[in-house]
């Protein structure tokens, strides 16, 4: 579940069995069609109606799965090894993704369940998971986000999210093929400028894995 998803998840439930404020009823309209819920209107939003600081931003119900679905060690419920996986080393390059974040976790384990309702999946085969050391991608990903990736998609699958290396550098971005075989790489923040790939740049492009999900919890959790 995304950011923008949690917060309009938890918008609804203040909201519930009340008359949503006029000002804002065009504004809740768009994020029920799929509209970004930023940082900026979501903290807007606790100090206009009375929330708690960062209410939007936390799923009690879906950090108490998190909590009952994952463990840190292998046992009889738990035996769906998802890995941290280590891009710059599976590019051919030098250095670690995680060089910003060096106590987070190295590995955990699913109950068949967890890895359904959580992943969305229900096979652990070709599932990593790496954690993101910008901004880049946000409200999608936040920085220090634990993501799943599936290494299985080592191509262009369609739009999407995807981890891939050009050269030497490693990326996060949305990719989008446009006409005239050109593909373009966008950051969901709107900060960081999208740049395009000829066909021919773009052969040369090693994709390492297609974004599934992001996993909303502190490391320390586990």
């Amino acid at each position: 579940m995304t950011t923008s998803e949690v917060r309009l998840k938890k918008l609804e439930k203040w909201f519930e069995g009340k008359p949503i404020p006029v000002k804002d009823r065009s504004f809740i309209s768009q994020l029920r069609g799929g509209a970004t819920f930023g940082e900026r209107a979501a903290r807007r939003i606790e100090k206009d109606y009375g929330m708690p600081a960062f209410y939007l931003d936390t799923d009690e119900e879906f950090e108490a799965l998190i909590v009952s679905s994952i463990a840190n060690a292998p046992d009889e419920n738990h035996s769906y090894k998802v890995e941290l996986l280590d891009v710059y080393a599976k590019a051919g390059i030098g250095g670690y993704i995680n060089n910003e974040y060096p106590d987070v976790i190295k590995s955990i384990y699913f109950s068949f369940e967890g890895l359904l309702e959580i992943v969305g999946r229900k096979t652990n085969i070709g599932l990593s998971m790496i954690t993101v050391p910008t901004d880049s991608m946000s409200p999608t990903i936040g920085k220090g986000d634990v993501v799943f990736i599936d290494t299985n998609i080592n191509y262009y699958q369609g739009e999407g999210i995807y981890i891939f290396a050009i050269d030497n550098e490693l990326y996060i971005k949305r990719l989008q093929k446009i006409p005239g075989n050109i593909y373009k790489a966008l950051s969901d923040n709107k900060s960081y400028d999208p740049f395009e790939m000829s066909e021919d740049l773009f052969d040369t492009v090693q994709i390492l894995g297609k974004f599934v999900r992001v996993l909303p919890i502190n490391p320390k959790d586990l």
